[in-house]
């Protein structure tokens, strides 16, 4: 039997990182310990399902089984909502985040935001000078909450939106180097440490192939991409966003330095 969620490949790097830091690891077992304190613990009402998930876990080797019915986490949703790992996007047409602007800085047809929210995006846009090979958007970023329906079916929904401004950044192709998206995460590690330490609570998205570009569709490469909520960062916006494109733009020369000066067209 399959695993109730796409199992992550080769995970032992970005483990490894994990462990050997004191400060990741006690704050990934703390997150891990207050979802499943008495407070917070998820009670399955439904015995048959509990021991259903509990047999199969075990039968398969399945640990985000289990750790979906105590606390409605898998193992890299833990990971995420600790700021321990990027969130995975999906590309700039996916649900997370949701995109409310073009490249140009327009709102996409049909789209509504308050006055101040876009007024304030518009005027980072055309203040802040973009690095090469990026761009910035007005978007909603989600946490994704995942719960059993029937069996071992899964749901998942939106939670916890947050508006900001997006700045997106091409970054070469892990795939062409034969790296797992769990591998790439390990890759940019550092870089996403410094963001979260330059920029606490910014929500880091890392896709795996996600950016095409029209003219070379054949080509793909992988995309970063850090959301600033106008909320909690319009003060000092400008001032995020230009470290931020420094920290980036140092991972992305490691990057180029490794899969060769050809591997991203800047």
């Amino acid at each position: 039997m399959s695993t109730v969620l796409p199992r992550e490949e080769a995970v032992e790097t970005i483990f490894s990182k994990i462990l050997a830091s004191p400060e990741a690891s006690g704050r990934l077992s703390g997150v891990f310990y207050d979802h499943i304190d008495d407070d917070h613990r998820l009670t399955d009402n439904d015995r048959d399902h509990f021991l259903q998930v509990l047999f199969h876990a075990y039968q398969n080797g399945d640990t985000s089984a289990l750790l979906l019915e105590l606390c409605g986490r898998s193992m890299f949703d833990l990971l995420r909502e600790d700021y321990l790992i990027p969130k995975k996007f999906h590309g700039k047409a996916g649900e997370n985040p949701v995109l409310r602007t073009d490249a140009a800085g327009e709102l996409l047809p049909g789209e509504k935001v308050s006055a101040r929210e876009y007024a304030k995006f518009k005027e980072t846009y055309e203040h802040h000078e973009c690095a090469p090979r990026s761009a910035l958007y007005l978007a909603d970023g989600y946490d994704l909450v995942r719960t059993y329906t029937e069996g071992l079916n899964i749901t998942e929904e939106k939670d916890n939106r947050k508006r900001g401004v997006l700045a997106l950044y091409a970054l070469p192709d892990t795939c062409k180097l034969g790296l797992t998206e769990a591998q790439a995460y390990a890759v940019v590690w550092d870089a996403f440490q410094k963001i979260q330490e330059e920029a606490p609570r910014a929500m880091v998205y890392y896709g795996q192939e996600t950016g095409l570009k029209k003219e070379n569709p054949d080509k793909p490469y992988d995309e970063i991409g850090i959301l600033l909520p106008i909320h909690e960062f319009e003060k000092k916006m400008l001032q995020h966003l230009d470290e931020i494109d420094g920290i980036v733009l140092a991972c992305r020369e490691k990057m180029m330095e490794k899969a060769g000066n050809d591997s991203l067209q800047l």
